[in-house]
Formats: structure tokens, sequence, C-alpha cells
């Protein structure tokens, strides 16, 4: 099992940070829960420094070849547009939950996913 994470420096980039959040509760989480090998992903960000990135949880190398990942129709694996700053893979030492476990980690965050087949907001 391997722990990835994919950083994006936006200092230079005129993406908005609204416009990512709503690729992944619209688009992004749908399309990465159904690539096969990955355990989990968790977006990440900072506004004010503009980084923007993703920790992945797959369970081989082969699981992030760039040809395996959802694509936008431009081409790109999602509305930043340009390639990460950086991409660390790291092996996966131990996993452990805290007593209040990993149940509807989905809605958490700024931009809470939606469960499959679940309603679109928190609500």
């Amino acid at each position: 099992m391997y722990l990835v994470i994919v950083t994006f420096d936006l200092a230079r980039s005129r993406v908005d940070f609204g416009r990512l959040r709503e690729w992944v509760t619209t688009d992004g989480a749908a399309a990465y829960r159904a690539l096969p090998g990955l355990r989990c992903k968790t977006w990440f960000s900072d506004e004010t420094r503009r980084v923007w990135g993703a920790v992945y949880l797959v369970e081989e190398r082969s699981d992030l070849r760039l040809d395996r990942l959802p694509r936008l129709p431009d081409g790109h694996t999602g509305p930043v547009g340009a390639p990460p700053t950086s991409v660390q893979w790291f092996d996966m030492e131990a996993f452990v939950a805290g007593p209040g476990g990993t149940d509807g980690l989905e809605w958490e965050g700024v931009c809470p996913v939606p469960a499959p087949g679940g309603p679109a907001s928190g609500d």
C-alpha cells in the first residue's frame, strides 16, 4: 500500500479555488471513487498560500498511472490545468482510525462530497 502526496503551487495561476471545490463536489469525487486500486483520496488547500493538492492511498504504484486517471474533456486530470509542483510516494507503514472512526469523512471539510447515491449536500 502506498501514500502519495500531490501538491500544486498556484501562486502564478489564475485558477479559482471556488471552481476547484465545485469540481471536487460535482465531478472529481465521483470519478476518483470509481478508480480501481484507490483506497481513498483527500483534497487539501491553503488559499492564502495558493496551494492545492491531494493525498492518495493506493494499493499498487500502477493504480495512479497517468493513463488510468479520470480526465476532463480537455485531457487534464482536473481543473488546475498544469502539472503538479511535487509528487511524493511513500510506503504506508501503518494506519489507525481514532475513536471517531472513518464513517462520514466524505461529509467533512470545506466542500463536502456526497456519498454515492446520496443527496447533493450535507443538509
